[in-house]
């Protein structure tokens, strides 16, 4: 029996792609209304779509130029460091014939919007036909939320809604068919259930376990997605922990967490359950940790849409280095050197390909433009105010989030091995690196005094003509500071730190003055 099935004007869907995470189910007979297709240009009323079978077809691209939020999200955008290789250019969607990530992330994430108007509309039952090729369409399941605010939680109430998604080749029919009005029968067999997940934590402990000098890195993967690629960080965790396990106790500088999470997949993902996260219920145990590392999405191939109109969903014939991978983004989220640069290391060393370092709108990348934001919620430092980096690989959106596809993402032939490998080892030296850093180094404090330095706009310098040149001399006694804290030189370190208050003071007008002096006391202080 089919979970989900359609019947069009009387003619059956040859191929149903998926259904709306959440949206309900229909009797076993399905349910039967006309169809009401929703026209973006002239959207219908509420009481024009109560009773019936709302078809949506996902918008395209909008036209440049971009705000923010879609660059973040659709584009490659400016970074702290990448691997050397071929890349699309910035700011602009690349084509789904060279990379599926972006295209598919930009259909699927129209979903939840769809889903608000549907509920508040009182449809009785909703079709959403996807500008996707048939593979990449089929079992793409999201965490869609059908409630009447899109929120998840505990005490949500959910709408019935029943919701199934096409790919662009299925659905072309039934789009023409809702335009005309025909009746449609839509069949959802699926079920609530309530299920208990545990969280996991682990240690490899450091040679002050269970002392008051014990110092913790946490490290942190989720356990509860539906695909190999999509839900195989445990097992770079449980590499990096086999690693380290080989180094005696005694010769462990700092102790090892590991945290494996179930919340990923639950409607609205970690953010909508906080109550059931480890260390909010045990804050006192962050006390001890000085630093985090995230990681998911490992050892993906990159998919690709092409051949006739874009119909066949393959993977990329590129090198791993110019993008036949999905790209390793890294959240460090501030723009800490160290933290920059030893990721460059890692990946160097290891040859680890495709990686992004991003540090999110903190401040401009290394060409000056916008920088987006890695998707990390496995870097739990980000949450917790604690220096960290996460691993987010990006995903093609469609076979890497799936529930059944034996012979894609969910199987064996959509991993890379050696990619695989190749991230855990440079995970493994960043872990290590982390054990070994002094606390002080990579203080979150460094990182908002270099943004708060380059973010000066020519508007708060003295002297406008000189604001670039001057800007960049206050960046250079930053790191020429940073550098010597680095190898424990903090007395010269503080002197640099009060040469530049001494040129803040100078050069810059006095209502930013103190913004600036402020980070960089906060810092001197730490250095005492």
């Amino acid at each position: 029996m089919a979970l989900e099935k359609l019947v069009s004007n009387g003619a059956p869907v040859p191929v149903v792609a998926s259904y709306g995470m959440t949206s309900g189910f229909t009797p076993p007979e399905g349910i039967t209304a006309p169809m009401l297709y929703y026209d973006p240009a002239h959207p219908p009323a509420n009481a024009q779509i109560a009773g019936k079978i709302l078809v949506f077809q996902t918008a395209q691209y909008p036209d440049p130029p971009y705000n923010n939020q879609f660059l973040d999200n659709f584009t490659l955008t400016d970074y702290e460091w990448r691997s050397p290789g071929k890349w699309a250019p910035l700011f602009t969607p690349p084509p789904a014939s060279e990379t599926s990530s972006f295209h598919s992330r930009w259909v699927w994430s129209q979903l939840n919007r769809f889903a608000a108007i549907g509920i508040s509309g009182n449809a009785v039952g909703m079709v959403v036909v996807y500008d996707l090729s048939p593979g990449a369409a089929f079992g793409l399941a999201q965490r869609s939320v059908y409630t009447p605010d899109g929120k998840a939680g505990l005490g949500a109430v959910y709408v019935n809604c029943p919701t199934l998604t096409l790919d662009r080749v299925n659905g072309a029919k039934v789009l023409v068919d809702a335009k005309a009005g025909k009746t449609a029968t839509l069949t959802l067999t699926a079920r609530f259930q309530r299920d208990v997940g545990k969280a996991i934590i682990s240690c490899l402990p450091g040679k002050n376990y269970g002392t008051p000098l014990d110092e913790q890195v946490l490290l942190a993967t989720h356990t509860d997605a539906m695909s190999l690629i999509e839900e195989n960080g445990g097992l770079g965790m449980l590499g990096i922990m086999s690693y380290f396990n080989h180094i005696p106790k005694a010769a462990r500088p700092r102790t090892l967490i590991f945290y494996f999470d179930c919340r990923h997949f639950m409607p609205g993902a970690e953010a909508a359950w906080p109550q059931f996260d480890y260390y909010s219920l045990h804050p006192e145990r962050l006390k001890s940790i000085v630093a985090t590392l995230g990681m998911e999405h490992m050892g993906g191939r990159q998919t690709v849409e092409v051949g006739d109109g874009g119909n066949d969903y393959v993977y990329s014939k590129q090198s791993p280095e110019n993008g036949g991978v999905i790209t390793s983004l890294m959240d460090i989220y501030n723009n800490n050197i160290w933290l920059v640069e030893k990721i460059a290391k890692a990946a160097t060393d290891n040859h680890w390909p495709r990686v992004d370092v991003k540090a999110g709108s903190v401040a401009p990348g290394v060409n000056g433009g916008f920088q987006g934001s890695v998707k990390s919620p496995m870097n739990k430092g980000r949450a917790f105010r604690i220096p960290g980096i996460g691993l987010a690989a990006d995903w093609p959106g469609g076979w890497t989030q799936t529930y059944a596809q034996l012979d894609t993402e969910a199987g064996m032939s959509g991993f890379d091995k050696n990619y695989f490998v190749q991230q855990v080892a440079g995970l493994s030296q960043l872990a290590g690196e982390l054990t070994l850093v002094k606390s002080v180094v990579i203080d979150l404090g460094w990182g908002e005094l270099k943004s708060a330095i380059i973010n000066l706009p020519d508007s708060g310098f003295v002297d406008r003509r000189n604001a670039e040149t001057q800007r960049r001399t206050l960046v250079n006694q930053y790191t020429a500071a940073f550098r010597k804290v680095e190898v424990a030189a903090y007395d010269v370190a503080k002197n640099d730190l009060k040469n530049l208050t001494a040129n803040v003071s100078a050069w810059v007008v006095p209502d930013k003055q103190s913004a600036l002096n402020a980070l960089v006391d906060g810092q001197i202080s730490k250095l005492s």
